[in-house]
């Protein structure tokens, strides 16, 4: 499995792309992947786009302790999941559910022209 980070400073996003086999160990650590990348800012707003995982071990445990982590992002970011496999959009929709303290604007679409969609109806991009 593989997690591609990518940083648009000029549309202040963060996109992190699952691809493969996702492992629950790797979604536990993708805040540390993003907080090291040169260009993070914490303002900035995020999609997490699973639409590339064809496996994996993902759990609605392991979602919920991400979800109550403190975000490394700031209260006001946008956190956009694309999950278009109907297993991984449950978990995320209990994720959600989760994540209401520490990611108040939370949403879980299917595909990432869906992402775009809600980024652009927030004024965000």
């Amino acid at each position: 499995m593989s997690v591609e980070i990518e940083v648009d400073t000029t549309r202040k996003l963060v996109i992190s792309h699952f691809i493969g086999e996702c492992q629950a160990t790797e979604l536990l650590g993708i805040s540390g992947l993003i907080r090291s990348h040169p260009d993070f800012d914490p303002g900035f707003s995020e999609i997490v786009d699973f639409s590339g995982v064809t496996a994996g071990d993902l759990s609605s445990a392991a979602l919920q302790e991400h979800m109550k982590r403190d975000s490394i992002f700031s209260q006001t970011s946008l956190h956009v999941v694309v999950a278009p496999q109907a297993y991984i959009f449950g978990l995320a929709r209990m994720a959600q559910v989760y994540a209401e303290k520490t990611r108040p604007n939370f949403a879980v679409v299917k595909s990432l022209k869906e992402a775009w969609e809600f980024l652009e109806q927030a004024g965000t991009v």
